[in-house]
C-alpha cells in the first residue's frame, strides 16, 4: 500500500497534539481549546474522506460459480406417468350404476361386514 497508513495516522495524530498543547500554552479558556480541538477533528477528519476517495479500489473479480454439491441420499426413480383411464378412477363410467360401481362402493364404504338388519353401532357405523 503506497503511502500506507501509519505516516498519515502519526501526522494526524501529532498535528492534534500540537494544536491542543499550543491552545494550553496560548492560556485560551478551556471552551475555546475544546471548540479548536474539535475544529482540528472536523479538519483531520476531511482529510481522510478526501484520501479515502481518491484511492483506487479494485474492480470485483469474477468468481466461477461452486461447483454443485453431490447428492446425498437414494437415487429417487422418476415416477412413470400412469394412463388417465387407470383404475380407479375410470373416465369411461358415466353416471350410470352398475354393478362393479356398486361393489367399489362397497368396499370403499367401509362397510364391516355386519348384517343389513343390525342397528348402526354407537359410531354410527
Amino acid at each position: 500500500m503506497p503511502g500506507g497508513f501509519a505516516p498519515r495516522f502519526a501526522i494526524e495524530a501529532g498535528f492534534l497534539i500540537l494544536l491542543g498543547v499550543g491552545a494550553g500554552v496560548a492560556d485560551l479558556r478551556p471552551a475555546v481549546i475544546v471548540a479548536l480541538l474539535a475544529g482540528g477533528w472536523v479538519l483531520v477528519s476531511l482529510f481522510e474522506l478526501a484520501v479515502w476517495r481518491a484511492q483506487g479500489r479494485p474492480a470485483a473479480r469474477a468468481v466461477a460459480p461452486p461447483p454443485p454439491e453431490p447428492e446425498v441420499g437414494w437415487q429417487v426413480e422418476p415416477e412413470q406417468d400412469q394412463p388417465e383411464d387407470a383404475y380407479p378412477l375410470r373416465m369411461d363410467v358415466g353416471s350410470t350404476h352398475t354393478e362393479e360401481v356398486e361393489a367399489y362402493t362397497r368396499i370403499s364404504s367401509g362397510e364391516t361386514g355386519r348384517p343389513k338388519d343390525e342397528p348402526p353401532d354407537e359410531r354410527g357405523e
